[in-house]
């Protein structure tokens, strides 16, 4: 598998809870699409969110958590569905401006690694809280 990233760029649609943008490294460059599922705002924000890398390579889906404090966020979760089913995620992301669609708003840009590991959960019990 190698030790490259998939790479992404992302912002809201809107207010969200929709996000698109672009995805590049091991997936190829291809698309990022995704939906914020929880957000519990703080000094460390919380978020739950399906993360869908569309590449000329790969194609994954991840449910992801993630924990962003100030601009740099942590993020761990597994691939649900595609390239490397069951397998762990984890990688950061910077909040940053970004201009697509005509216009410059926050977007984050950061990289996940595929770990060479499998869990066994379902998909329903990292999507919620406890």
């Amino acid at each position: 598998m190698g030790s490259e990233s998939a790479t992404f760029t992302k912002w809201l649609v809107g207010e969200g809870p929709q996000m698109l943008g672009i995805a590049g490294g091991a997936v190829g460059d291809g698309t990022y699409s995704g939906r914020v599922l929880e957000l519990e705002p703080g000094d460390t924000t919380i978020v739950r969110a399906v993360y869908r890398l569309t590449g000329s390579k790969h194609d994954f889906t991840a449910l992801m958590y993630v924990e962003q404090t100030g601009l740099v966020a942590s993020l761990v979760g597994v691939v649900t569905d595609g390239w490397c089913k069951g397998q762990l995620v984890r990688g950061t992301y910077t909040e940053i401006q970004y201009e697509h669609d005509g216009i410059t708003t926050d977007a984050w840009q950061g990289a996940l690694d595929i770990v060479d590991a499998t869990i066994d959960v379902r998909a329903g019990d990292l999507a919620t809280s406890g």
